[in-house]
């Protein structure tokens, strides 16, 4: 069984590309080695990220994240088991978006950042959640 995970957080302090990309380089290195798929959505100072994996892994990983100091208000909105990974080829797949993208993959939508934060019941439709559909869904892979 695989252990999955989507959380979002804001950034605690502006991050640069260059920044971005060391994370992404360094990530995608351990994520390989500890068998760790999944997607990051980085918009407007937010990231939202769905993780997937060993259970003896994730669990761990979510942790360092959590205290990680990039991060403040990191909010899991779903976790959970399955049978099949949802990105088996992706060992961290990365999209820098901007407003007019996320209308674009919303469609009449309207998303709000703020609305990420708001603490939303987890069993519900969370615009992170939306997102991260929203945006596998229109992939063209």
């Amino acid at each position: 069984m695989i252990k999955y995970i989507a959380y979002v957080s804001r950034q605690s302090y502006i991050l640069t590309d260059e920044d971005i990309s060391a994370l992404l380089v360094t990530c995608r290195t351990k994520n390989m080695r500890n068998e760790i798929t999944g997607m990051l959505i980085y918009f407007d100072g937010t990231f939202i990220q769905f993780l997937e994996g060993p259970k003896e892994n994730i669990d761990p990983l979510f942790d360092l994240i959590s205290k990680d100091k990039r991060h403040q208000d990191v909010i899991l909105l779903i976790d959970g088991v399955s049978s099949k990974r949802e990105f088996e080829d992706w060992s961290m797949a990365f999209k820098k978006m901007t407003q007019p993208e996320t209308a674009k993959i919303l469609g009449q939508k309207d998303f709000k950042k703020e609305d990420l934060f708001k603490g939303k019941d987890p069993n519900t439709e969370h615009p992170g959640l939306l997102l991260i559909k929203s945006f596998v869904n229109n992939l063209h892979i």
